[in-house]
């Protein structure tokens, strides 16, 4: 099951010359996936940070991100070419479902998300 967390501290993790160089790749208070922990990762969360790669990052960066139970509080909006928007509509008339409810559905099965309390 796939884990995610919320960014609490972006410091760089070392002070020197070099670290001077470097932007953050996390932004406080954004979620970022955790990767399953590998060999000798030394108790670190290995997170896919704003570079798209994943990296060690100290526990204490993070907290957990879960559900709220609460009601959806933002929207997403998405272009779509005449084609797909099409063929999204006829599975959800198979479905027998709205194309938002049909899209929910999909990404709950894709991002495998806990359940909601």
């Amino acid at each position: 099951m796939s884990r995610y967390v919320r960014c609490l501290n972006n410091q760089t993790l070392f002070s020197d010359d070099f670290a001077a160089n470097f932007a953050p790749h996390l932004i406080m208070g954004r979620v970022y996936k955790v990767t399953p922990p590998e060999k000798n990762d030394g108790g670190m969360l290995r997170v896919i940070d704003g570079s798209g790669e994943d990296y060690l990052y100290p526990m204490n960066y993070f907290e957990p991100f879960v559900p709220d139970g609460g009601e959806a509080s933002e929207s997403v909006t998405v272009h779509l070419d005449p084609y797909l928007k099409g063929v999204l509509h006829a599975e959800a008339i198979a479905a027998r479902q709205s194309v938002s409810a049909l899209l929910r559905e999909w990404i709950d099965e894709r991002l495998d998300l806990p359940v909601r309390a």
